[in-house]
């Protein structure tokens, strides 16, 4: 009895470091200051809170945004969720979210990147690989690190210093012509790299 007991103490301070080391950087609750970024030029295009149980892992609502790609587009047609966050020191951070999309066979590429105050990009990951299923999936993603088959892409980084991020960016694309696509970003938070 007393070997379980310690057991038990062991696994709920284990889960309370791990809680103390989690910092919540957007609820995804509300649209205040959250913008489109990518396809603001598309005619058909809508940002919204998703209330559909598939898209929400935590509170009652994710950020969702669609948009209907041109019927004669030449190349792949992107739109993004620009989420503002307070100030944030991301050294020695990894970025954990979780994502979704209604549409996942159109929705085939997925990039995230995070922005300083001056408008440098500080983190940039992508995929063409359809991360992005109809469930909502977490995503961990530590910089200069790979995440499955989502790779970190050095090349975007405009500055390795992380310490004062103030935006973050959720990108989807599709290459199909004249279809509605879509993305859902719920619980952003940071977490300490391993």
């Amino acid at each position: 009895m007393r070997l379980l007991t310690v057991a038990a103490l062991i696994v709920l301070a284990t889960t309370w470091a791990h809680a103390q080391a989690e910092t919540l950087l957007h609820s995804c609750e509300s649209l205040e200051g959250v913008k489109v970024g990518m396809g603001t030029q598309l005619e058909e295009r809508k940002l919204f809170i998703s209330f559909a149980a598939e898209h929400v892992t935590e509170g009652v609502g994710a950020l969702g945004l669609f948009g209907r790609s041109p019927e004669g587009a030449t190349g792949n047609t992107y739109i993004s969720i620009d989420v503002p966050i307070e100030p944030t020191d991301l050294t020695g951070k990894a970025l954990v979210f979780d994502a979704s999309s209604s549409t996942p066979d159109l929705s085939r590429a997925f990039y995230m990147r995070a922005y300083d105050a001056t408008g440098n990009c500080v983190l940039s990951w992508n995929s063409w690989n359809g991360e992005l299923t109809s469930e909502a999936s977490e995503f961990r993603l530590a910089p200069s690190e790979d995440f499955g088959t989502i790779t970190w892409e050095p090349g975007r980084v405009e500055s390795a210093d992380h310490s004062e991020v103030v935006k973050l960016q959720f990108i989807t694309g599709t290459g199909a012509k004249g279809v509605v696509f879509n993305i859902a970003v719920d619980n952003i938070r940071a977490v300490d790299a391993l």
